[in-house]
């Protein structure tokens, strides 16, 4: 198994930002842990700020020089804020409510205070608050009574805080906090629902840019006036739009547009408003979830970038020397990109005609029938998008032999929002059809053994992989459920307080759907399941509770079904430790080249 250490192994970037013109401060995952580092561009010298074994969930630079950070325990979700005072030294934990959640959105305009949201009062929302750094007392600046409201973009002056209500279902307004004022209003103010996400502010505070779908299939640009508060489109591509990043002089505006799974970096010159004529995005992906950064100069924009064949790095668009720049690789564990292989791009005609995309990992040198693993993600409106990051087990079961495919079922992400919710409520098991029709596709092509077609998956990824064991087991040799929902009824009584609303909009309500929430979940068909499955589950999990795979083994032992069951006791969503995953992973591979007849 030490291939298989090697591979989980891999180090890789998933956050940077400039701390100043010649310094980047970056997370990285290691081995070892996880750790904020700073990153001296001109010399190439990296020097390590904090490391733990633990989730770092946020990375905030202030402009004063301090970084905050928010640190997760054994998977609960519930991350402390930490502050590293001038970006050195000690950590000093600024809170210390294990059961409460923080999420940091920034420093005061004094500079005194910062500004966070905080599920402390009530576990039901995330109200506004601001922490004082040096005396850890707290205040509520906005009470909210709905759930999620999460910290978007502070406003250069410190004023304006912008927040993300995240209501689900593309209802995902942007609410204007002003900070001295304790005031908040909808920004824009609409009666649809829609979603507004990644605004970045200009200088003078006179308004910001956003990422939005209201009116479009497709996420666009957007541009809000706080003078007349009022929102315009003004960018619009053929593909969605993940994040934007605004350059300090606010010239530049860079849109990073998600094209069927790869990123392409487009860059706006708003004193001409021309689009400018720049070198192609090296291939792969830049984070949708977390924001990228120009320098103080204006001139270089700094993003990570994962790809199919190298882990997740830190690069620079270099405006002046016009050109893309790798400045810092990770780890690679000893093994090099001819270790992984870039997938290709296909599409399947569902049972309905709908033309769904996936992306098949070929091992090298097999042609024909294959060993196939179906790997689908979670969500569920998420999307499979090529890389390393988190795709360790799927790259070495290529490498020993087992071909794998990442569906985007109807339901998935990136290919708009009518797509997206072609699965919402009743129309759930559409989605579970779509897999059964993937299956079809890869036999008539002669990609897939019939006989040795495995699926797996995680989170609603796990769903999927349980639903299509219970209403096609004919079609897998095994199935590998990790941290899945059994019967989406319980999920949603049990998962985390501050989640439910939010994930009722996709599912559907408990008081108006249970019954096609029970209907649409393995559990409704759980006499059909016969096995191989194996699950696993971390016990600390706030979103999909470990009840649900007890549940799920207790159902299938009692109609004389074995179920191999490892739960962590310091996990959560997931695993994110290493010793876990070298525990676990060896056991996954063991039951599926057991199933599959590879050794």
């Amino acid at each position: 198994m030490d291939l298989l250490k090697a591979y989980f192994s891999i180090s890789g970037y998933h956050y940077a930002d400039w701390l100043n013109g010649d310094t980047v401060v970056s997370l990285r995952d290691a081995p070892q842990g996880r750790a904020i580092l700073r990153h001296n561009v001109n010399t190439g010298e990296i020097t390590s700020l904090f490391e733990t074994q633990e989730g770092i969930r946020d990375l905030h630079l202030a402009r004063n020089g301090d970084i905050f950070f928010s640190l997760d325990t054994a998977g609960t979700e519930n991350p402390q804020i930490h502050r590293l005072k001038d970006g050195k030294g000690e950590a000093i934990p600024l809170t210390f409510d294990k059961a409460t959640a923080f999420q940091i959105g920034g420093l005061s305009s004094d500079g005194r205070s910062l500004l966070v949201s905080s599920n402390g009062r009530d576990k039901r929302s995330f109200d506004i608050i601001g922490i004082d750094i040096e005396s850890g007392k707290s205040q509520i600046l906005i009470q909210n009574e709905d759930h999620y409201n999460i910290p978007a973009a502070l406003s250069k002056n410190g004023r304006y805080l912008l927040v993300n209500k995240l209501r689900g279902g593309g209802d995902n307004p942007l609410w204007l906090i002003d900070v001295e004022e304790r005031t908040a209003i909808a920004a824009p103010e609409i009666d649809r629902k829609a979603s507004y996400s990644s605004p970045v502010w200009k200088q003078d505070h006179s308004g910001f840019y956003c990422v939005s779908d209201d009116g479009s299939d497709f996420p666009y640009v957007g541009w809000y006036s706080m003078e007349d508060q009022t929102f315009t489109p003004k960018y619009l591509f053929d593909w969605g739009v993940d994040n934007i990043a605004l350059s300090q002089n606010d010239r530049y505006l860079a849109i990073n547009v998600n094209e069927e799974g790869y990123s392409s970096l487009y860059v706006v010159d708003l004193v001409e408003d021309v689009r400018m004529n720049i070198p192609a995005t090296p291939k792969g992906v830049i984070s949708e979830y977390l924001p990228f950064h120009w320098a103080p100069d204006s001139n270089r924009l700094l993003f990570t970038l994962a790809g199919s064949t190298q882990a997740s790095s830190l690069w620079m668009l270099d405006l002046e020397k016009d050109a893309f720049i790798c400045f810092d690789t990770p780890d690679m564990a000893g093994l090099t990109s001819s270790d992984f292989v870039e997938p290709e791009l296909l599409h399947f005609k569902s049972f309905d005609g709908l033309e769904v995309p996936y992306f098949l990992y070929r091992p090298k040198g097999l042609e024909g029938s294959m060993a196939l693993m179906l790997d689908i993600h979670g969500g569920p409106e998420g999307q499979a998008r090529p890389g390393i990051a988190y795709k360790e087990l799927l790259h070495y079961m290529v490498a020993s032999g087992i071909a794998v495919v990442e569906p985007n079922v109807r339901g998935s992400s990136g290919y708009g929002k009518k797509y997206e919710h072609l699965d919402d409520v009743e129309k759930r098991l559409d989605s579970v059809k779509d897999v059964r029709s993937l299956v079809e596709d890869l036999v008539e092509r002669g990609i897939a053994d019939p006989k040795r077609i495995g699926v797996m998956g995680v989170s609603y990824g796990g769903f999927m992989t349980l639903s299509a064991a219970a209403r096609m087991p004919e079609l897998f040799c095994c199935a590998v459920c990790t941290v899945g929902m059994f019967n989406l009824v319980t999920f949603l009584e049990n998962t985390a307080n501050y989640r439910r609303a939010h994930r009722e909009e996709e599912y559907g309500s408990l008081k108006k759907h249970r019954n096609i929430l029970y209907e649409v979940s393995p559990v409704a068909m759980v006499d059909n399941i016969t096995g191989p499955l194996m699950i696993i589950h971390g016990k600390n999990d706030p979103r999909v509770p470990v009840s649900e795979a007890y549940q799920a083994k207790e159902y299938l032992n009692a109609r004389g079904v074995e179920v191999e069951l490892l739960v962590y006791d310091d996990e959560g969503h997931g695993l994110s430790k290493l010793k876990n995953k070298l525990d676990c992973y060896p056991q996954v591979m063991r039951f599926i080249e057991q199933h599959m007849a590879i050794r």
